[in-house]
């Protein structure tokens, strides 16, 4: 199970870089690799125990996911705003 978190690690990352250099077909392919990942989880979910040095890496994998999440937010934002006035004027022309 810890393999899977890495891997989610490891995507996630690659995911911030396409974000950064705004390469959004990759971004976009990342994206669908690591929901595989993630929808791999829960079916090894509880099936072993996790030694303490498991569990560490695991919680710094989820601080490093989520880090990374929160950057790929940040640069995705000003995207989101500029599809909502383009499509803000799009409605407004119709109109």
């Amino acid at each position: 199970m810890l393999s899977l978190y890495e891997a989610v690690t490891e995507i996630s990352e690659q995911m911030l870089e396409a974000a950064r250099r705004e390469d959004w077909k990759c971004y976009v392919q990342l994206e669908l690799v690591c929901k595989g990942y993630i929808h791999q989880i829960p079916m090894h979910n509880g099936k072993s125990q996790l030694s303490a040095d498991g569990l560490q890496r695991k919680v710094a994998c989820l601080k490093t996911i989520l880090s990374n999440d929160k950057e790929i937010m940040d640069l995705l934002q000003p995207w989101m705003l500029r599809l909502n006035d383009i499509v803000s004027g799009s409605e407004g022309l119709r109109k």
